[in-house]
């Protein structure tokens, strides 16, 4: 199950999957996984508790830099799938790591509007 932490703005800061991260912090509201990928990469907003588009429009610049912070996040919360000790099977291992490239390739874009996060491998 997905969850997504949002601030008094209603702008999201943080993005969980529940059978993953432990102690997910207050406000989160639950999301589809077409609506988490929505909430990565589109101008979308937690209004009334509820995931909803914002019309509020980023520049390139902007949508870089909330792209890249956010890409940071997750490759941070999967770090510890690359440490030698994890545990990990080979092909988990590697499963990850691929997903973690996918995350890096994302700022090589060329058009904005179309920014599809790859899926963890879970």
């Amino acid at each position: 199950m997905y969850k997504a932490t949002y601030n008094e703005n209603g702008e999201y800061t943080g993005f969980y999957v529940e059978e993953i991260h432990e102690n997910i912090p207050q406000p989160n509201i639950e999301l589809t996984e077409e609506e988490w990928q929505q909430a990565l990469s589109k101008n979308y907003k937690v209004i009334e508790g509820k995931h909803t588009f914002s019309p509020f429009v980023q520049n390139k610049e902007e949508l870089l830099e909330n792209l890249r912070a956010k890409r940071n996040a997750l490759l941070t919360e999967s770090d510890w799938t690359q440490v030698e000790d994890s545990p990990l099977c080979e092909e988990k291992k590697e499963a990850w790591k691929n997903y973690r490239q996918k995350l890096r390739d994302l700022t090589d874009l060329e058009d904005t509007a179309t920014i599809v996060w790859p899926v963890s491998p879970m």
